[in-house]
């Protein structure tokens, strides 16, 4: 059995909390950090082609499928908490933007889909997302179950486990916009501002 990481699961928040204001510096000043192995793509398949059902458990421990969201937009990111800096970027970026469209914002659910299943457990994931405020959803479930959202969502995971406990996770870096109806609508790549994210979700989710 892999062994947890070995630091206190309550100081969690508050490193993800520094990774945060620390990537957020770099963000405007003009220069949006960069990390190997997390690559924003540009998609080349057909909308249609995009996004599918899902049932996975969230940070609560409770089971969640993608047709709770009916009636919402889905904004979805697929990332793990090890990571080090783009993934509490994005983020950050997601939830800026949705502060941002007020009252409004509610119609849309933030949602983090983890890489990373076999380190990222529902506890794990609780205390991650608690450092981007209570509107987050995290997903998490059996190597199999992500492998198949990821196949759906045409996300790219490569995980390097022979480095160690510590392994990183390669992935492609997309956010994910689905309608009402749980259909592909819009993607945002890694360089996206909050600004500009809410600004599209406004035309596009809101008008």
């Amino acid at each position: 059995m892999r062994e947890r990481p070995k630091f206190p699961l309550v100081f969690l928040p508050l490193l993800v909390l520094v990774t945060v204001i620390a990537a957020g510096a770099l963000w405007y000043l003009g220069n949006p950090p960069t990390q190997p192995g997390v690559k924003s793509v540009t998609l080349t398949v057909a909308p249609t082609n995009i996004g599918g059902p899902f049932t996975l458990t969230d940070q609560n421990g409770a089971r969640r499928s993608d047709t709770e969201f009916r009636g919402k937009y889905m904004l979805i990111f697929f990332g793990y908490t090890f990571c080090p800096d783009v993934c509490p970027t994005t983020l950050s970026v997601m939830g800026a933007a949705l502060d941002q469209l007020g009252p409004a914002g509610d119609q849309i659910v933030p949602i983090f889909i983890t890489v990373d299943p076999a380190r990222d457990t529902p506890e794990i994931l609780k205390a991650y997302l608690s450092a981007f405020g209570s509107k987050f959803v995290g997903l998490t479930g059996g190597e199999d179950e992500i492998t198949a959202v990821a196949k759906a969502y045409r996300v790219y995971i490569q995980a390097h486990k022979d480095q160690g406990e510590n392994y990183a996770v390669d992935h492609s870096g997309i956010v994910y916009l689905m309608d009402k109806k749980g259909a592909f609508l819009a993607n945002y790549s890694l360089d996206t501002s909050p600004d500009r994210m809410a600004a599209d979700l406004k035309k596009k989710a809101l008008n």
